[in-house]
């Protein structure tokens, strides 16, 4: 038996050393390895809470609910959905009376007064908008004698803006009719009981086209214009003007540009007194503006040639220089101050605006403003309430007055003085409270000194205005004003002297009711406490006058 079992254990070793050899040869061999054992390092664990709760063992939760989903088909005949990508546009809000483009305004007062008013404006078409407007007032009898004393007013006009990607195009045009009468007479002499005054019509026609760029807070601005002005009245007066504007400016920083504007006019005047006469108008005026805080000043010059015939003069080229400065010292309070020289370009057209009542004239001269200096402070207080109060000094040359004519006293002429000096104190207010109530106020008192002259004839030696505005409710606008003037001396032919005429008080009312956002009445009241109010000497103006009516949006 032991000779089996030596045998037995023989032949089991020498299986198992084939096995282990077979079996490292299939995994690998380790050889020539170094293992390091290292007796610094210390293996370090956190503290482990110890629990002292354990945590019971929750319910499994049952239910005896099935769930089953039933599928339903449908069926729907839809098409295809179809795609279009459009560029995004932003939705403006526009006010409510932006979505009327057009209103009729229909009145009638006392001194058969009827007025007429239409305005259509265009908006809706991207690349451009036009507007139409038609307008008639007429005061059919008057002050003094009825329809001795009657005017009326029409005006009819036309304009259109084309807008391209970086400039519009845009274009008026304007015809009005003005017809007075020469009602300066004495209604009460007997051989005047039959008269009849004689009527002017003044007719003007405008046309105005420019180009200007949109984009207005661009570094380069510009706005140019053509326009030509046709105007005559019913007696001999002509005056037809071709005009050329243009300005433009360029930022060379944020705080400073420098910009240069042009005027170009040239007249051909016709009169009883004089024929074939070319008034011919050029200025430039280049500036510098420099804009900083508080700080805002301006410097460059006024360059005009002119070619109006006038006694001692030098030259028709004038060179004058422009200065303007503000400074606010504090948030609610600066100072101003300026001096600038210039050549006020005066038209027959301008001098028969300011007096329609203007006869036949000798001579149309510019005013020479050799010297105008003024100075003053302004400031804002609580936000709500600003004031301006200065004074300004000046030498003038050819400044116009108006004059009685001695031989038909109904018409004025028209006057100069060769050196006038003039200082004016001036002082203004505006306060606006909240959104119901906003007041407005200017005082002006000047003073004249003149060399051909015996008074600044026609011209006030002070004025005074007042305007408020109410507007206790949404639907309610009422505007009151005052208007007061004085110190106008006059000649009177009749005793061949100069006469103080009454000082001027006008009280304005206008009041608006809104009705829906259609429909609102209105009612105007003039001259309210019954001045016999004169401008001009013998023309006293309408007593209390009212007119009432109905604007209609649409």
């Amino acid at each position: 038996m032991n000779k089996q079992l030596i045998i037995k254990y023989t032949l089991l070793l020498s299986f198992s050393g084939l096995t282990m050899q077979s079996w490292a040869q299939q995994r690998g061999e380790v050889q020539d390895q170094e293992f390091i054992i290292r007796k610094d390092r210390v293996l370090t664990l956190p503290t482990q809470p110890r629990n002292f709760e354990r945590i019971p063992v929750l319910p499994t939760p049952k239910s005896n609910l099935n769930f089953n989903y039933k599928v339903e088909p449908f069926f729907l005949s839809l098409p295809p959905l179809e795609i279009k990508p459009e560029a995004a546009q932003k939705s403006f809000p526009r006010n409510l009376e932006e979505l009327y483009p057009g209103f009729a305004k229909l009145g009638f007062g006392n001194y058969t007064s009827p007025l007429v008013e239409l305005r259509y404006n265009n908006w809706e078409d991207g690349d451009y908008n036009f507007g139409v407007k038609v307008k008639h007032e007429g005061f059919y009898t008057g002050p003094v004698g009825g329809a001795n004393s009657a005017e009326n007013h029409t005006s009819v006009g036309l304009n259109g803006t084309l807008f391209r990607d970086y400039f519009e195009l845009y274009g008026k045009v304007n015809y009005d009719r003005d017809a007075y009468n020469f009602y300066g007479y004495d209604p009460d002499n007997e051989l005047l009981a039959d008269f009849i005054t004689p009527e002017n019509i003044f007719n003007t026609f405008k046309v105005k086209a420019g180009i200007s760029n949109l984009e207005k807070m661009s570094e380069l601005n510009y706005d140019a214009n053509i326009g030509v002005r046709l105007f005559n009245d019913s007696f001999a007066a002509v005056e037809n003007e071709f005009l050329i504007n243009g300005k433009a400016d360029f930022w060379f920083s944020e705080y400073m540009k420098t910009e240069v504007n042009g005027n170009l006019s040239l007249t051909r005047p016709a009169d009883e007194l004089y024929r074939d006469i070319n008034r011919n108008y050029f200025k430039i005026q280049p500036n510098v503006v420099y804009r900083k805080g508080g700080l805002h000043l301006s410097a460059g010059a006024n360059i005009i040639f002119e070619n109006d015939i006038t006694a001692n003069k030098k030259s028709d080229f004038h060179v004058y220089p422009a200065i303007n400065a503000s400074y606010m010292i504090q948030d609610g309070f600066g100072v101003y101050a300026g001096y600038e020289g210039d050549v006020l370009r005066k038209t027959y057209y301008d001098f028969v605006m300011e007096n329609p009542f203007l006869g036949p004239s000798e001579q149309l001269l510019n005013t020479t403003q050799n010297i105008l200096a003024k100075a003053g402070v302004k400031g804002v207080i609580n936000g709500e309430f600003s004031y301006e109060a200065g004074v300004a000094v000046g030498q003038f040359a050819n400044m116009h007055f108006f004059t009685s004519d001695p031989v038909d006293t109904l018409k004025f002429n028209l006057v100069y003085d060769s050196d006038t000096r003039l200082i004016n104190y001036n002082a203004k207010v505006n306060w606006e409270y909240q959104d119901w109530y906003k007041l407005t106020g200017a005082v002006n008192y000047y003073q004249y000194t003149l060399t051909d002259l015996q008074a600044a004839f026609h011209r006030p030696e002070w004025e005074f205005t007042l305007g408020n505005t109410f507007k206790p409710t949404e639907k309610l606008l009422i505007h009151a004003n005052a208007n007061l003037m004085g110190g106008i001396v006059a000649f009177n032919p009749g005793i061949e002297g100069t006469t103080v005429l009454p000082a001027i008080l006008d009280l304005h009312i206008k009041a608006d009711y809104k009705i829906t956002d259609r429909f609102s009445i209105f009612a105007v009241g003039n001259n309210l406490l019954n001045q016999r109010n004169q401008r001009f000497l013998n023309y006293p103006v309408r007593g209390i006058q009212g007119i009432g009516g109905l604007t209609v949006k649409f």
